[in-house]
């Protein structure tokens, strides 16, 4: 049942932004739309003011869960994971998936902790927050907090 929910919820994905001209008609439903890939984003007002709540990547929890991962600012998100946790984005993206769908969970207040062994025996730990903000005028939960190889 969850495999048919993230499909059903890529091809929408997909769908939506081949259909808007932000990926082309070649995209996957697995490609990211970044700041620098949006073409409406061009001034460096806009993307100042875009950037804390814009979705880089999309994922979902083991039950579901809604999990963005926007790029942020020095408290959470990419800039945050980047600035304290250096990490390839190849190696990131993977590492977040590969933790949020086969982790172990712990909850702690409005904050999950995920946590899974790498390919290479390291522990990775995925921390995020379910909880929305009205900041981001989306809906969308605020998504990763932090991400690391521990």
């Amino acid at each position: 049942m969850m495999r048919i929910k993230r499909k059903i919820l890529a091809g929408i994905a997909a769908a939506s932004f081949t259909s808007i001209g932000l990926l082309g008609s070649s995209a996957s439903p697995a490609q990211a739309v970044t700041t620098a890939q949006h073409p409406s984003i061009s001034s460096p007002s806009k993307q100042v003011a875009a950037s804390k709540w814009t979705i880089r990547n999309s994922f979902f929890g083991k039950d579901g869960e809604d999990v963005p991962l926007r790029n942020g600012d020095e408290f959470s998100g990419y800039k945050h994971i980047q600035d304290k946790h250096p990490i390839d984005d190849t190696s990131l993206i993977g590492w977040i998936d590969d933790t949020l769908e086969d982790g172990t969970y712990k909850k702690q207040g409005d904050k999950t902790v995920a946590r899974n062994r790498t390919a290479t025996g390291q522990m990775f730990r995925v921390v995020f927050t379910e909880r929305e903000d009205s900041g981001s005028k989306d809906g969308r939960p605020v998504g990763v907090i932090t991400a690391f190889l521990e």
